[in-house]
């Protein structure tokens, strides 16, 4: 018997849809929709093309899915392009293999004083956040977490940091060259995806984290903030988590802004989250005593409510 490459549904078992990505044993493409109708999508050979409009078909490119309508397909890859050259311009360094990985504990080359360092402390904060869940599910250290989105992402180390910790995860960015965008990492397991990141093409009620790794910032207005939020709150299941990063500036302003989205939304963004086990409240106890929790949190955590709250 033969299978329809329109309905195939790609796992571990089949074909990796671009010769590289192998992912964690489930339909990725259920996390998403597409772009132009918000319909769901099935993989057809080596694209992926919409279930109820066959003209709309999105190819992977050296294993990036671009999910990105044609009306606005060549403004975005003018926005990936312009990055490359502004990082290369900037002579920021482009990671291999083993670099991508120690993201971003050990920071690379040509990057600004400090821009690494203040990575790591905004992603530890996050790592407390997502600990916390995981107690609160009752889940076990290590295993499989559920579905996750980082927005912005970026090269992609977040993602991959999400995927080792047990998270079905997608990589979302606009950028996709292959020195600073998604292209990065060309062996990835979580799913990159090339979009328009003010029209997320992500399934409704499909995750359990999502998160804007460089903030609502770069959405400009505020109308453009809210719009974004809302994508990602939509993409929320009931008891999921919003997690807003703003790790190289955080500032009140920013902070402040998300609070009102949070708070126009239902949602009641959480004041912080304690370390776990004695060397954890020890080093609470280090930053209290040396006023560092006074500063602007680089990472605003809210949850979705679930049914009947």
């Amino acid at each position: 018997m033969t299978t329809d490459p329109c309905t195939m549904i790609y796992n571990r078992d089949l074909k990796p849809i671009n010769g590289s990505f192998k992912g964690r044993g489930r339909d990725y493409l259920t996390l998403l929709t597409c772009p132009a109708d918000r319909a769901a999508l099935r993989l057809q050979g080596d694209t992926v093309c919409c279930t109820v409009d066959p003209a709309h078909v999105y190819p992977f490119v050296r294993g990036v899915l671009r999910l990105v309508p044609a009306d606005c397909r060549d403004a975005v890859a003018e926005q990936s392009e312009a990055h490359e050259a502004a990082c290369a311009a900037q002579g920021w360094a482009s990671p291999d293999e083993a670099e991508f990985k120690s993201l971003p504990q050990t920071g690379l080359s040509g990057y600004p004083e400090g821009y690494w360092t203040r990575q790591a402390e905004g992603t530890a904060l996050l790592w407390r956040f997502l600990e916390a869940s995981r107690w609160q599910l009752g889940a076990l250290p290590v295993g499989p977490m559920g579905e996750a989105a980082v927005i912005g992402a970026g090269m992609g180390w977040l993602a991959y940091g999400l995927d080792v910790a047990g998270y079905t995860t997608l990589a979302i960015d606009a950028r996709a060259g292959e020195r600073f965008g998604l292209g990065v990492y060309p062996i990835a397991r979580f799913l990159r995806v090339q979009a328009d990141l003010t029209r997320l093409p992500l399934a409704e009620g499909a995750f359990d984290w999502m998160i804007f790794q460089e903030g609502l910032g770069p959405y400009g207005e505020r109308a453009a903030q809210r719009a974004a939020f809302t994508q990602a709150l939509r993409a929320l299941r009931p008891g999921g988590w919003l997690a807003v990063m703003n790790s190289i500036l955080p500032s009140s302003a920013d902070a402040e802004g998300t609070r009102a989205l949070c708070q126009e939304a239902g949602l009641a963004p959480l004041a912080g989250v304690k370390r776990q086990r004695w060397r954890g409240r020890l080093l609470d106890l280090r930053d209290r005593l040396a006023g560092r929790g006074k500063a602007v949190s680089p990472v605003m955590v809210a949850q979705k409510p679930t049914r009947g709250e």
